[in-house]
């Protein structure tokens, strides 16, 4: 008992690692790989792409998407994970019966919270569906943005902190950042869509991971639980 029960919590240590691992890495290249504040090149590059980034407002790398639709997949942003459907978080449905004035999203787009993006509320969507009128929903520019890599650049602490300096609101209960605020805000694009394809499809990568070991986490823990409940009397 001793032995197995010892094992399944090496299992355990070991996903930790690697999932804690995995979060600086990640945390790391999202600072390295765009540009820092005051300049216009990142510190790591793929290779292949030399020139200076771009300064740029948002409102010419996204346009607001205000198209409704009643009915679809509800779809809810955390601060987390980014976009889910809504059936997956196994959260109480709360949402009004009358969907009449639900904003619509499609793949590619970003959605955030307009009162929680200054918390990181925001995330690339990779289906359609609904979210609710107060979110804000951003529809890439395709020929200036990848919309996905961009939605990384959001989750910088720099950038967040931004946001939170252009939400609009006394309190932070009620701070909201709205697309006109948004559209003015600057940031640093790479020239090249295949550099942008590039960082994006590399931080993914290391999500995919995270997310592996996050659930063999979880699942370790479960079944640890339940076999110390059954191997003793």
């Amino acid at each position: 008992i001793a032995a197995y029960l010892s094992r399944i919590d090496n299992l355990i240590t070991l996903h930790q690692r690697k999932y804690d691992k995995l979060t600086k890495v990640k945390k790391s290249m999202l600072e390295k790989m765009f540009p820092k504040n005051g300049t216009n090149v990142p510190e790591i590059r793929f290779k292949g792409f030399t020139d200076a980034w771009e300064q740029r407002k948002l409102g010419e790398c996204f346009t607001e998407r205000k198209d409704s639709m009643p009915e679809g997949e509800l779809i809810s942003v955390t601060i987390g994970e980014g976009i889910k459907k809504f059936s997956e978080l196994g959260r109480h449905d709360n949402s009004n019966d009358d969907k009449s004035k639900y904003k619509k999203v499609c793949v590619g787009d970003i959605a955030y919270n307009s009162m929680r993006m200054w918390q990181g509320a925001s995330g690339y969507s990779p289906y359609e569906g609904i979210v609710s009128p107060a979110y804000t929903v951003l529809s890439p520019i395709t020929d200036v943005v990848d919309s996905k890599c961009i939605s990384y650049l959001f989750k910088r602490s720099d950038m967040t902190h931004v946001f939170q300096m252009n939400s609009q609101g006394i309190t932070s209960d009620n701070w909201n950042l709205k697309y006109p605020a948004l559209s003015e805000i600057e940031i640093m694009v790479s020239p090249y869509l295949a550099e942008q394809h590039k960082i994006a499809a590399y931080l993914s990568r290391i999500d995919n991971l995270i997310t592996l070991h996050q659930r063999k986490l979880e699942k370790l823990k479960i079944l640890k639980k339940a076999c110390l409940e059954k191997m003793f009397v």
